[in-house]
């Protein structure tokens, strides 16, 4: 008599081998018990490692902070019914942000769909259009054939989920009863491991030959949101243009420093002289829009004719309508090419403008200037850095400034949530392959919206600093300021004590009153070692 829980087992590491063979290497596991074979094939197999997560919302964003870290796809595991559905929102980022992630949900078999049963309910194309491909599979038999097809399946998801538009890919599978094996487990070998090749899409001479053309027409910006590379600073400084670097470009604390990075633009374009006086003849933008609101007031001003846009997952990006031009290329290649063309404009005027505004800035620093500049200090090379959306992105934005240091500023802006963001850090520190520290910087709102993310910190070195400024203080900043019910409704307020960390999530926790002792608490908290929560009462605000 065959037993039908290996034959699940099977099916599971089929899927497996095909997965690890094409490069995977983590597994984030949520418990359950329709879903035994997926979670005892990634326990079973030499080359998985696995993350076990309680609430798959806090799952789903783990995995997608450690693929953000890792550069790699990471795969998830849950039960049927609800527990995929918590997928949702992480898989909507990872859509946006282009972020690779493996979804394997587990299901009941067909004569257990539509008749009532227990935890069941439609889970094919649960995630619709935010997924590069959905894939349903039949229940397990015991046929060599089809465990071929299932090992060529896993490393096709892996292809789809990276190319040419990473993102997420869904899997779900139905399992009958048992799905407990009978007798000793298999032990699987290790598979050779060949990553999924991607291709490169080069320029081509038309298109350099036409940058060629148009640089020398008069002075330019470069522009680099998420998704730039380290040519564009070269590319800059051949050009002579000013190089406006979004902090999540990863160019501002790059480990080297350039006459023509700004970082200092979200402040003094907001004076409309400046603006108009500063307008270029042409813009060449690499990765998404920088999130500045000022300059992207700018942009509308100038509608530059010429505006390239550099995607190379060939997504339309132009949520302004300026009329960008999309270039679908990987930014290197088109880098390389333009360096060769020999092009060098000499704009030391137009530099200086960029570098040294006039009249010249205010001295001193807000007491957001001051966090963000104590928090850069305090950290090393190889360093993480992790900002929560909202009000913490903007003052890194305006902040932050460059170094010669190593750090690395990430964030989820595929669809800029709070939700999920602590999961997020976790999961990239936990992938983190810099020996530098690992911090992340939130809003009071966005921490409590993910505060269940602490009870897997559990062995993780890392500091949280919580900006506490009495709610949504970036509603402060926009016209719903006005309307009344204003606190109840968009400010809101709480009234949490995190002083009782400790206590429940067992982690460390300090409290700053005053900007003057920031930055040793900081240092305190870091010495402490483990998972450190250290909120900020910002002076001037409302708590």
């Amino acid at each position: 008599m065959s037993d039908g829980g290996r034959i699940n087992l099977d099916w599971a590491l089929s899927l497996l081998e095909g997965l690890v063979g094409a490069g995977l290497q983590e597994v984030v596991i949520s418990p359950g018990s329709r879903s035994t074979p997926l979670a005892l094939a990634a326990l079973l197999h030499p080359q998985v490692h696995q993350t076990a997560i309680l609430d798959e919302r806090c799952a789903a964003f783990t995995a997608l902070g450690m693929a953000r870290a890792s550069g790699r796809p990471v795969a998830l595991v849950a039960t049927s019914g609800s527990a995929p559905g918590n997928w949702l929102p992480a898989v909507m980022e990872a859509d946006e942000a282009g972020v690779p992630l493996i979804l394997l949900s587990a299901d009941r078999p067909w004569e257990l769909q539509q008749c009532g049963a227990n935890q069941t309910t439609d889970q094919l194309a649960l995630f619709g259009s935010h997924v590069r491909a959905f894939h349903a599979l039949s229940e397990a038999v015991e046929d060599e054939a089809l465990r071929g097809r299932l090992r060529d399946l896993g490393r096709q998801v892996m292809f789809q989920a990276q190319w040419p538009d990473p993102g997420p890919v869904h899997l779900n599978l139905r399992f009958r009863e048992p799905l407990v094996p009978a007798g000793e487990l298999p032990r699987p070998e290790a598979v050779a491991v060949e990553l999924v090749p991607k291709p490169r899409l080069h320029p081509p001479p038309e298109v350099v030959e036409k940058l060629c053309e148009t640089f020398p027409t008069g002075p330019g910006v470069v522009l680099a949101g998420e998704g730039a590379t380290a040519g564009v600073v070269a590319l800059a400084e051949q050009l002579g243009a000013p190089l406006l670097a979004d902090p999540l470009s990863g160019l501002r604390h790059a480990g080297t420093t350039s006459p023509n990075l700004v970082t200092a633009y979200d402040r003094f374009l907001a004076d409309p002289e400046r603006v108009a006086a500063l307008r270029p003849r042409w813009i060449l933008q690499f990765g998404t829009l920088p999130l500045s609101a000022n300059l992207r007031q700018a942009l509308q001003a100038w509608r530059v004719p010429n505006h390239w846009v550099v995607e190379p997952r060939g997504r339309w990006l132009d949520p302004l309508g300026l009329g960008v031009e999309l270039l679908a290329m990987q930014p290197d290649p088109l880098c390389r090419a333009l360096e060769e063309a020999g092009l060098s404009r000499e704009e030391p005027q137009w530099l200086y403008r960029w570098r040294h505004p006039e009249p010249a800035e205010e001295e001193g620093l807000p007491p957001e200037g001051e966090l963000v500049c104590r928090l850069i200090e305090a950290l090393p090379d190889e360093s993480l850095l992790f900002c929560g959306n909202s009000l913490a992105v903007r003052w890194m934005d305006a902040w932050s400034g460059s170094s010669a240091r190593r750090i690395a500023i990430r964030g989820n802006r595929g669809l800029s949530g709070i939700d999920g963001n602590l999961s997020a850090f976790i999961g990239m520190a936990r992938c983190w392959p810099g020996g530098g520290r690992k911090a992340a910087l939130l809003g009071d709102l966005t921490f409590q919206h993910d505060l269940g993310a602490l009870a897997n910190t559990l062995g993780l070195d890392a500091v949280v600093v919580v900006v506490n400024n009495g709610g949504g203080g970036i509603f402060e900043r926009l016209p719903q300021r006005r309307l009344p019910g204003f606190d109840a409704l968009w400010r809101t307020p709480q009234s949490l004590d995190l002083s009782g960390l400790p206590g429940l999530f067992g982690t460390g926790f300090m409290r700053v009153e005053s900007m003057g002792r920031f930055a040793a608490t900081l240092e305190a908290a870091t010495r402490c070692g483990g998972f450190q929560v250290v909120e900020v009462m910002l002076p001037g605000q409302r708590v």
